[in-house]
């Protein structure tokens, strides 16, 4: 009993020594921590950016652009990319409005709706890039299934069905792949600005109940 007492008092000591911060000191806290989460996600939807850029100037490279001539898609594709690097362009101005939002002094309010505000943003965005995967599978394929140089060359032994089969095969793996890169990237520093978010809204409710 005297030990457990004796542990009661450091505890009670090192609350007095401890200094609470105040709601604007840890308001401003909360924004360097929020500000920091939405810059990298800011800078990680700029580097995304560059894959469709870089897969283009590969496919060059590679002469897979003759591929995809072949298969009648040569316009289909450079719509694809046009389209796609407009939607990203467009998140990642989202993304940097969100950043200079939660980067200037704002109330604690107006930081909690910015931060729900951002959460929601990287959501459609990483369904709007899982999207792309489905799109362009069975884009590919239904294009495939239609080329009878293609068929007659490399699809002769294998049936539409087993074709389609294999193809949401691979297309569920690749989907799942991406999944789990977007959880380990974007996951991480969502959950980091949840608890950004959680700390703004306990310390909300408690000033209130003082």
């Amino acid at each position: 009993m005297d030990q457990l007492e004796l542990l009661k008092k450091d505890w009670k000591n090192q609350d007095k020594i401890i200094p609470k911060l105040s709601k604007e000191e840890l308001s401003k806290i909360i924004h360097r921590k929020s500000s920091s989460i939405v810059k990298w996600i800011f800078i990680i939807s700029i580097l995304e950016l560059l894959i469709p850029i870089t897969l283009s100037l590969c496919s060059r490279k590679l002469r897979a652009t003759d591929e995809i001539e072949k298969l009648g898609l040569t316009n289909f594709m450079n719509i694809f990319y046009g389209m796609v690097f407009l939607v990203v362009l467009f998140f990642i101005v989202k993304f940097y409005k969100n950043y200079k939002a939660i980067s200037a002094n704002s109330s604690t309010k107006i930081l909690i709706q910015k931060i729900i505000k951002t959460r929601k943003t990287v959501k459609y965005y990483i369904w709007f890039n899982l999207a792309l995967i489905p799109i362009i599978t069975v884009v590919l394929v239904y294009q495939t299934l239609h080329s009878p140089e293609i068929i007659a060359k490399n699809l002769d032994n294998l049936s539409i069905l087993t074709i389609w089969v294999l193809s949401l095969i691979i297309m569920a793996i690749v989907v799942g792949v991406f999944w789990l890169f977007y959880q380990l990237i974007y996951g991480i520093l969502l959950k980091r600005l949840t608890k950004n978010y959680n700390e703004l809204i306990n310390n909300e409710i408690n000033l209130q109940n003082i």
